[in-house]
């Protein structure tokens, strides 16, 4: 009879630690993740991004950081540098050659949509807002799909896939308004919310 008590304790012992891990590992739901999107204050990260046309497709290899209140960074192929402030310009740094140029926010429509914040930016004010859910590679997305503002036809709505366990954000695709893909970014190494200098920022 003890013996048999022992057996039942273990049992509910290991169920009660499955449960636990079990609900642990549970995917956040799409209001958590676009909370924490929301609420991000930093992050470093960096990203390939395939820009494709009927002739060609352009690759980028890039890092990128932010911060909030700070602006963000690019740093493009190892040899420019593209810092963009709240002033609705971008400063650009060219190694190869040692210049330095402003440049409006308004003359770039493909590299300022690389960043997170630009995009959850648009969660704010878009009406043409649809979520999924899709699993790739036995990892769980959650798929925010969303229309960009704008008479840019190669440019017509995006989808941001992001990791349902961890809310960390690895892939954005954007379609034309045919439906074709035009712009495909890949994120990896994101650290969120970590401790960035200020100074990184400076475009002096």
């Amino acid at each position: 009879m003890k013996k048999n008590l022992l057996l039942f304790l273990s049992f509910l012992l290991v169920l009660s630690s499955i449960l636990f891990t079990s609900c642990n590992n549970k995917p956040k739901n799409t209001n958590d993740i676009i909370t924490y999107l929301k609420n991000m204050e930093s992050y470093t990260t960096s990203m390939n991004m395939d820009v494709k046309n009927d002739k060609q497709t352009i690759n980028y290899v890039a890092t990128q950081s932010y911060l909030r209140g700070g602006g963000y960074k690019l740093q493009l192929n190892n040899n420019r540098v593209f810092i963009y402030k709240t002033d609705d310009n971008i400063y650009i740094s060219d190694k190869n050659n040692g210049t330095k140029y402003v440049q409006s926010k308004d003359f770039d429509e493909v590299l300022k949509l690389c960043f997170i914040g630009e995009y959850i930016g648009l969660l704010y004010t878009n009406e043409e807002i649809k979520y999924s859910v899709e699993t790739i590679n036995d990892i769980e997305y959650s798929v925010i799909n969303l229309f960009i503002p704008g008479n840019n036809k190669n440019i017509n709505n995006a989808m941001l896939y992001v990791n349902s366990k961890s809310m960390v954000p690895e892939k954005l695709v954007i379609y034309d308004i045919k439906g074709k893909e035009k712009i495909v970014v890949t994120y990896t190494d994101f650290h969120p919310n970590i401790k960035i200098d200020p100074s990184e920022f400076l475009t002096d």
